[in-house]
């Protein structure tokens, strides 16, 4: 019985070892997959960060360039002003003297200027009305200009010659060459950098975006960020291991760890965040695109950190206490953040066209010019047919394509001088201005044509559109004008959609 005994005690006490093992492991494991949970958290928080943030970015630069057609289509108002430049031998360039904007131009066309420059310059100088807001809110970027092929440069926040001025050499950086006509034909906004700023504001990145009339080139709206921003956004929150951006030529542009030039990773990259990608040394890796094809932003977690971490972790639970502090610390100044990224954007993102807020500043102004001009202003609100039968049937990625692509078109069909807006939903309205109210129905017609070319990406399948169309009375406050296009938007739905009711 003894022997029985003591062979029944260490039975028991390996099964209690084994259990206890079996318990510690279990134990690390799911610390292990715990941990790797809270570093897809972070991320994910991390990443909406920076994608808001790189998005707010690329709207300025878009109604940069919007600002700057917008006044060079127009010409050079009478009042304008005239461009009083001054020269600076020394230094091989001319500078503009004028008070009251927003940066400073130097350039080295031949003096005096000709009228297409003189033109070029008026609408350069249209940019401040974004510039100016962007410089005084947004602390993280280095600089904003506009850099013309007709050899002149207009930079914000002023900078003095002696300082920074035009020279050649600027039409040699990457971002002009690979902006330019041969190398982006799609026009698209580019990412180049990281790169040492000329003007010495150290490590810089440059969103870019050429400048078309019609097929001609103009030169590039720009903005530099300083990397060291970039690198703050990364180390948002707590995560083991390291997040990083990289560019779509795997080079690095910005991490937790400090910037360093010349690296480039390889890491296995997917569009959308997936599960844990194992790289070529055995690392694990989360990543997602912050811009389609052009910018990620990756984790890598190497198995000791896990290792490490998952066995600190195992010893208490107030590391887990801790860590969710920090995320709930991290999700209040992600909302935050998103909330002044919101408020600063006057841009639908989706499909370009402004938002309500931005709506009535730029209808305020486009009906002080038609008041100045003695034309007629024509409300026309819009909205697609059986829009939820679209996203019921083809799912609400297809809707927002067919939102995207009717908002390319309109934009398309809308001329400089309208304002066109994304009203809410698939509404949409255009302030249209008219030499005569009788036109109203046949632009109006025309405008519903164009857009009308939209089709539902998965099957081709045409949409319509119905609408309201009226003439803004003479002294009728704007709101009221949209609520009887509203109101007549409403008969057309009753009296079979596709068309445009006026009233």
């Amino acid at each position: 019985m003894k022997v029985m005994s003591q062979q029944h005690t260490l039975m028991v006490i390996g099964v209690l070892v084994v259990i206890c093992i079996i318990l510690c492991v279990a134990t690390f494991y799911h610390h292990t997959n715990q941990l790797k949970t809270e570093v897809e958290q972070t991320f994910k928080s991390r990443y909406e960060l920076i994608h808001q943030f790189v998005a707010l970015q690329r709207d300025r630069v878009q109604v940069m360039n919007n600002l700057f057609l917008g006044r060079y289509r127009v010409g050079v108002e009478p009042g304008a002003g005239e461009l009083n430049v001054r020269d600076y031998p020394d230094l091989g360039v001319w500078a503009l003297e004028r008070e009251g904007i927003a940066g400073s131009l130097t350039g080295a066309a031949s003096l005096p200027l000709s009228a297409p420059v003189e033109r070029e310059i008026h609408a350069a100088l249209a940019m401040d009305a974004q510039i100016t807001p962007a410089l005084d809110l947004g602390q993280e970027l280095a600089w904003l200009y506009y850099q013309s092929r007709n050899q002149f440069v207009y930079i914000a926040p002023p900078i003095a010659p002696e300082q920074f001025h035009f020279t050649p050499d600027i039409y040699t950086s990457g971002y002009w060459l690979e902006g330019g006509p041969e190398q982006n034909p799609g026009r698209r906004i580019i990412l180049k950098g990281p790169y040492q700023d000329l003007a010495g504001k150290g490590w810089i990145v440059t969103f870019a975006q050429p400048v078309y009339i019609r097929d001609k080139f103009l030169g590039m709206v720009a903005l530099d960020l300083n990397v060291y921003t970039l690198e703050k956004l990364t180390r948002v929150g707590a995560a083991t291991g390291e997040t990083m951006l990289i560019s779509e030529h795997q080079r690095l542009i910005a991490r937790e760890s400090g910037f360093a030039p010349e690296v480039t990773l390889y890491p296995p990259l997917t569009p959308s965040l997936s599960p844990w990608d194992k790289g070529e040394q055995g690392d694990l890796w989360l990543s997602r695109w912050v811009v389609e094809g052009e910018l990620w932003l990756v984790h890598r977690l190497t198995s000791t950190q896990l290792w490490q971490a998952a066995a600190r972790e195992s010893l208490g639970v107030w590391f887990v206490v801790t860590l969710v502090t920090i995320l709930a610390i991290v999700s209040l100044r992600l909302q935050h953040s998103l909330a002044e990224v919101t408020r600063l954007t006057r841009v639908d993102p989706l499909t370009q066209a402004l938002n309500r807020r931005g709506f009535f500043e730029a209808a305020e102004t486009g009906i002080a010019l038609a008041k100045r001009k003695g034309l007629s202003l024509a409300i026309l609100m819009m909205d697609i047919d059986h829009f939820k039968k679209i996203n019921d049937s083809y799912g609400h990625a297809q809707g927002d394509a067919v939102l995207k692509q009717l908002g390319a078109y309109l934009l398309k069909a809308s001329r400089p001088f309208d304002v066109f807006c994304r009203w809410g939903g698939e509404e949409f309205i255009i302030l249209i201005q008219l030499d005569h109210a009788a036109d109203a129905l046949n632009v109006a017609e025309r405008i519903r044509a164009q857009a009308q070319r939209t089709r539902v990406p998965k099957d081709n399948s045409p949409i319509t559109l119905s609408g309201g169309l009226v003439i803004l009375g003479e002294e009728e406050p704007l709101e009221e004008a949209i609520n009887r296009a509203d109101e007549l938007l409403y008969q057309s739905k009753q009296n079979g959609r596709n068309c445009i009711t006026q009233g």
